[in-house]
């Protein structure tokens, strides 16, 4: 039995390839102007692990979880611009609960007014049905994506607005402090939450047929009708899955601060999405698409903002550098680089192999 050979001309034109080599460039960088930045360490008092590397997965937890679902979204050819809303409406609406009217409970103490399951329960039904809708837009009316998800994307803030009447709240109840910062396994606990969305999502789209018909959907959408593939209803699953996501998200946002921000909770959370599953190897135009591209395209995403703020770089050069960034790896996966760079893999074989022919093992 032959043993398989190693190809590096194939992992050369792997887009994924490309993402974990500019991450572990930047986390060189790091390294080369201070070696601490590695450094992780332990605090008994919270039971969790900190430092840089710790605090990266951690951060980039609820735009790991929003491209989880616009990985699928860009897959069938479309965008969706509303999740950044979805995100601060999710969070309004779980404030509110444990608020209610804040004249009448006007001190935030560990306490909620509406039973806590609703909390949970009522954003993340919410945020699906209005995923649902977008969908509902998109695959029974014929609106394009990006016109369908900027109308959500307009008015999901000023929807969140309403829900609080225009107030901020706040809350110390400590349920719900756990799901943004508590811990398990030593871990914070948001890094738990999207390991197990990741994997979770993984299996639906991998081990079911449900990510091939996917990407038959956004290859060719009238090919796939034609196949027996109901691409209505795979709009409608995915843009509703996206919703989901989006609500999750929130809830770990307005956890970390304890507070509902509907100004600025999820502001450019829909870019930085795009840009994760973009670097993640996932084309714009549709079809395969890689959820394991998207992880590493949205810890490079936050590698980039830690870097800034750990170096003391001021905050407003954060997208300067994330455009250059995201400008090297995008060229490096661009398709005459990724060739060029297979055939130099293929050269170096041919090289390595004597002159009398391959030897078989």
């Amino acid at each position: 039995m032959k043993k398989k050979k190693f190809d590096i001309s194939s992992i050369m034109q792997s887009k994924i390839t490309w993402a974990v080599v500019a991450e572990i460039l930047i986390l060189l960088v790091c390294f080369i102007i201070r070696p601490d930045f590695f450094k992780i360490s332990y605090q008994p008092t919270t039971g969790m692990l900190y430092g840089s590397l710790i605090d990266i997965i951690n951060r980039s937890a609820e735009i790991t979880i929003i491209a989880m679902g616009m990985t699928l979204v860009i897959a069938l050819g479309g965008t969706d611009l509303s999740v950044g809303a979805m995100v601060a409406l999710s969070g309004a609406i779980a404030l509110k609960f444990m608020r209610w009217d804040v004249l009448v409970y006007n001190t935030p103490g560990d306490y909620t007014v509406m039973p806590y399951i609703l909390v949970i329960l009522v954003p993340l039904l919410v945020c699906t049905l209005l995923g649902l809708f977008n969908g509902f837009m998109i695959a029974n009316i014929g609106m394009q994506p990006i016109i369908a998800t900027l109308i959500l994307m307009v008015c999901g803030r000023g929807v969140a607005q309403i829900c609080t009447n225009g107030k901020q709240f706040t809350t110390l109840y400590s349920p719900f402090r756990v799901i943004g910062q508590g811990s398990l396994f030593c871990l914070p606990m948001p890094i738990i939450i999207t390991a197990v969305i990741v994997v979770l999502v993984s299996l639906f789209v991998r081990k079911t047929a449900f990510g091939t018909m996917v990407e038959s959907v956004g290859i060719n959408p009238s090919a796939s009708r034609l196949s027996g593939i109901d691409s209505k209803k795979i709009i409608l699953i995915v843009f509703a899955l996206t919703g989901l996501l989006s609500a999750i998200s929130g809830l770990i946002y307005s956890s970390r601060i304890m507070s509902n921000d509907s100004n600025n909770a999820g502001i450019n959370y829909e870019m930085d999405a795009i840009l994760a599953v973009v670097i993640g190897g996932t084309n714009m135009s549709g079809g395969k698409f890689s959820l394991a591209g998207t992880v590493i395209g949205s810890i490079i995403i936050r590698t980039i903002v830690t870097f800034v703020y750990y170096f003391g770089i001021v905050s407003e050069a954060t997208m300067a550098f994330k455009a250059l960034i995201i400008i090297v790896v995008i060229v490096l996966q661009s398709e005459p680089v990724r060739q060029k760079m297979a055939k130099m893999g293929k050269k170096k074989k041919a090289a390595d192999v004597p002159k009398g022919g391959a030897v078989s093992a």
